[in-house]
């Protein structure tokens, strides 16, 4: 496996992690969605449909989520 391909895979892992430890929602949702478009990159890469599913259905929610909160906000 290339060494970069595993660089996003870990770029994923790392900010999911960041997701968790965030406090405030804004920041959350955007910490999800990055690592919702490294993971869904990864997958592709590495030929994984499961991360792939998974990451088509988080990617919109965390998306539509953040809409939610800055239509909120205005």
């Amino acid at each position: 496996m290339n060494s970069w391909i595993e660089i996003v895979g870990f770029a994923g892992s790392f900010l999911t992690v960041v997701t968790y430890l965030t406090q405030r929602m804004v920041q959350l949702r955007v910490m999800a969605i990055a690592s919702s478009l490294c993971f869904a990159f990864y997958g592709t890469m590495i030929g994984s449909p499961p991360l792939i599913l998974m990451e088509v259905v988080l990617l919109p929610v965390n998306a539509w989520r953040l809409y939610q909160i800055a239509m909120e906000e205005t």
